[in-house]
């Protein structure tokens, strides 16, 4: 076991999750036997961060080094203890990475709390702490909605509370970036909530069902939902949770594809620019047709479907990395560079630039989507697999370390 193993054992056990006694054996044999006085130092400094959501430990005061220590030394033995009275072999969920590390570059990307970003290199006696370049600020919850007659309201401008519209509807803006439908009345209209580059939000259909918007996309609904179904149309990604009602199917039209629900929670990712439209189940059961291809799915099962293909392809993705977005952030299991980039485009607004073949980069972790745009890439950068360059607006992705 080495430094960087060692943080992502003792950060899997402070959010909760459990060990198997392999790991807890390398780890305890390593804490022990192995770690230099540094690379505790940098553990027990990891740990604090963990706990404390600190974007600024202090390293050089041994005082406050020491006493964070002991807190690690005494959770980390209350930990062991309790897994040898239950003597339980567990299967570990690992949160940051699976056991392929990615770092042949000789680094590896850890996210810690809130804002706070890491970089643990192996042979590093200290983390290194990221230097802000040009500022691009995350996205956040912005929307417009536009109403049957082409009115538009940028919702993110207005006042919270009740916002009244033509036939009789209410509805109610929330200062949590969300709508809901409150009245409806009985003259039927169709309504479109978009969400631009940079932007999210959430909305509360007529009938219950909720949904959240990804940047880059946009939802068309009715505001009141009559007949034997209820459809709506979406393109770019939405999460899904369906109001049950097995008298009155839900189907979502995203593109050439038509998901029908009864009571379920489901993602939609259908941009233009991705190579499928996928759909991932998390509870419940959803049909998915596209002309002739037909799948019915369960719960950890995805469906995808791409532009030339007439047949679904399904697998069962970590459903953390899927969800990812809707959660405040990017999770990144073996992905490829030109993914990843597609998603810093959306969410900062960004035009991508590529300098050199990238296609054989992929990246493992976790970064929150709080932080901005220039702490995103430094992160990435420190791999050693790719610099960038920011230029107002646009981001060039060059293979290779920073020279």
């Amino acid at each position: 076991m080495n430094i960087a193993e060692a943080i992502l054992h003792i950060t899997k056990l402070a959010e909760g999750e459990t060990a198997t006694e392999e790991e807890t054996a390398r780890f305890r044999h390593w804490f022990l036997r192995e770690a230099s006085e540094a690379e505790l130092q940098q553990l027990a400094s990891a740990h604090e961060a963990v706990l404390m959501e600190v974007q600024e430990p202090v390293y050089d005061n041994k005082e406050i080094v020491n006493n964070i220590y002991s807190r690690l030394t005494a959770y980390y033995q209350a930990e062991v203890s309790a897994m040898e009275e239950s003597n339980r072999q567990e299967t570990i969920i690992r949160r940051i990475r699976k056991r392929n590390y990615w770092w042949a570059a000789a680094a590896s990307l850890l996210v810690l709390g809130g804002s706070a970003i890491w970089l643990i290199r192996q042979q590093q006696s200290k983390p290194a702490v990221m230097v802000t370049r040009t500022v691009l600020e995350p996205g956040s919850n912005k929307a417009i909605l536009t109403l049957a007659n082409g009115q538009q309201i940028i919702l993110d401008k207005q006042a919270n509370g009740n916002i009244a519209v033509p036939g009789g509807i209410t509805i109610i803006k929330a200062d949590s970036g969300a709508i809901a439908y409150m009245r409806t009345g009985n003259n039927v209209q169709y309504h479109t909530l978009s969400t631009p580059r940079g932007g999210q939000f959430q909305l509360t259909l007529p009938d219950g069902s909720t949904v959240w918007l990804n940047s880059a996309s946009s939802i068309r609904y009715p505001t009141a939902f009559t007949g034997s179904e209820r459809r709506v149309e979406m393109t770019g990604e939405g999460y899904f949770e369906v109001a049950p009602d097995a008298a009155k199917p839900f189907t979502v039209e995203a593109g050439r594809l038509d998901v029908h629900v009864l009571g379920t929670g489901f993602n939609i990712m259908a941009y233009a620019d991705e190579n499928a439209i996928r759909t991932t189940l998390v509870s419940g059961s959803v049909k998915v047709e596209a002309g002739d291809a037909t799948t019915v799915l369960t719960p950890g099962i995805q469906a995808s479907l791409a532009p030339e293909e007439q047949t679904f392809r399904t697998s069962r993705p970590d459903l953390s990395e899927v969800l990812a977005w809707k959660n405040g952030q990017f999770r990144f299991n073996r992905t490829g560079i030109k993914n990843i980039m597609r998603q810093v485009a959306r969410w900062y607004d960004v035009d991508i630039r590529y300098e050199g073949n990238v296609d054989n980069i992929e990246l493992q972790g976790i970064l929150s989507r709080k932080v901005t745009a220039s702490a995103l890439l430094e992160t990435l950068e420190a791999t050693g697999e790719v610099h960038f360059r920011i230029e107002g607006d646009h981001i060039s992705v060059i293979p290779g370390p920073k020279k």
